[in-house]
């Protein structure tokens, strides 16, 4: 969809509306009938190489001139209310995509950049087409996803990330930096593109937020992703830009959001081009398909556990935002002193979440519960995984049953490699709704 919260960069809001009509007001204009919201009218912020200092690429962002300064935040908040949010997304979609297309911006290099939400696209009429059908016709598109999107349905994002992977789309990760936790979501999403919130470059960075700065160095750095910095309004933050090795811009300084030129910006040299890896999202059916120890390595499920509170003692001292994903087989294994420890680590991360059969929808204050089926393949494995900026923790084991009691033994490996570490949440976050 090609609407997001305009957040702090002036450049993504639209013009405000006069002060005797309300947004609800507005919002009722454009979703007054499908007719209505087929008026919406995209248009295009430029993004640009701050290198070449030329245009790559552009944000779609989409406007209703019947309803001049309406929030399409809201728009898409009040949609989703009335179930009709795939209605509005396609709608944006197409409006923007057609434009690009009607225009001619196929084979020059740009790459439009398209805010989607996941339940969209997910659930849309079987003759609604797919955002990703214009991908077969040389456009280059990057879908930005939230750390809302992970957060609310894991499992969905997984699969729309998977889905775009296949299809040749890129990845862009937005509003990196207006919330820390956002940071451990970097690896498990694999964006091609980080989009730095305009804070981080308004002014001198806090602690925090040189935390947040060398963490999303370190991702780039290890996965060759793309920095590109939002908010760009004065030379100042130009500087701070770079500074931060953003080596794309967005804002106010470098373009405001406008209608395409019909003289077309210039076609982008294959050297410049945004960088988009190609390379499909490795989602395991299951944690232990990554064991491989030879010979494999063996402990009752006592000795597990034992493992398993370290690594859990491991997040409570941590001064950084963490995921934290288990699966302990059956809910009765996930005992009243699990419970107590799980829920203070839900109380300062984001997503604390556990796996097992039988298992409650919140086991414990702020810890998301996902129940399987006894002949669930998760129903034979114990895993605990710890995601963090820096730190990457797995303990992965298999129950090879079928004997009954704690001193059988598991096939089991413990690893700190982030590659095996993340294929593993993401085995797990696939089971997540």
């Amino acid at each position: 969809m090609l609407v997001k919260n305009p957040g702090n960069d002036p450049a993504q809001r639209p013009v405000p509306a006069r002060s005797d009509i309300t947004q609800e007001s507005l919002v009722e204009r454009v979703l007054e009938s499908p007719a209505s919201v087929l008026q919406v009218r995209p248009l295009y912020q430029p993004i640009v190489d701050l290198g070449a200092d030329s245009v790559v690429g552009a944000e779609a962002l989409a406007r209703w001139p019947h309803a001049p300064g309406v929030d399409p935040s809201l728009v898409i908040e009040r949609s989703r209310a009335l179930g009709r949010v795939s209605e509005v997304d396609r709608a944006c979609r197409n409006a923007a995509l057609d434009t690009v297309t009607s225009l001619g911006y196929l084979d020059d290099g740009m790459t439009i950049f398209v805010n989607v939400e996941p339940d969209a696209l997910i659930d849309r009429p079987p003759d609604s087409g797919n955002i990703f059908d214009t991908s077969t016709s040389g456009l280059r598109v990057v879908l930005e996803l939230t750390e809302r999107a992970l957060l609310g349905n894991p499992a969905q994002l997984l699969n729309v990330v998977a889905d775009a992977r296949h299809r040749g789309l890129g990845i862009a990760l937005d509003d990196v930096g207006r919330n820390a936790d956002s940071l451990t979501l970097l690896s498990l999403i694999a964006p091609d593109v980080v989009k730095l919130d305009g804070t981080l470059i308004a002014g001198s960075p806090n602690h925090e937020q040189l935390h947040i700065i060398m963490a999303v160095s370190a991702y780039a750095e290890a996965t060759g992703a793309v920095i590109l910095a939002e908010g760009i309004e004065t030379e100042a933050h130009l500087q701070r830009a770079v500074d931060l090795g953003a080596t794309l811009g967005q804002g106010w300084l470098l373009g405001r959001p406008a209608e395409l030129p019909p003289t077309r910006w210039p076609p982008v040299p294959a050297g410049r081009r945004v960088h988009l890896s190609g390379n499909p999202l490795h989602i395991p059916a299951k944690p232990s398909d990554l064991l491989d120890a030879d010979p494999p390595r063996t402990a009752t499920r006592p000795v597990l556990v034992r493992y398993s509170h370290y690594f859990e003692e491991q997040a409570l001292a941590s001064g950084e935002p963490l995921t934290i994903l288990a699966n302990f087989q059956q809910a009765v294994h996930f005992t009243g002193a699990d419970q107590q420890r799980y829920g203070e680590l839900a109380a300062s991360n984001s997503l604390v979440a556990v796996v097992a059969v039988d298992m409650p929808t919140e086991p414990a204050p702020g810890v998301r519960g996902t129940a399987i089926p006894n002949d669930h393949p998760l129903a034979r494995e114990w895993t605990v995984i710890v995601l963090g900026r820096h730190f990457f923790a797995a303990l992965i084991a298999f129950d090879p049953g079928p004997e009954d009691g704690t001193d059988r033994e598991y096939t089991y490996a413990i690893t700190h490699d982030r590659l095996t570490v993340v294929a593993a949440a993401r085995a797990l976050l696939q089971h997540l709704g």
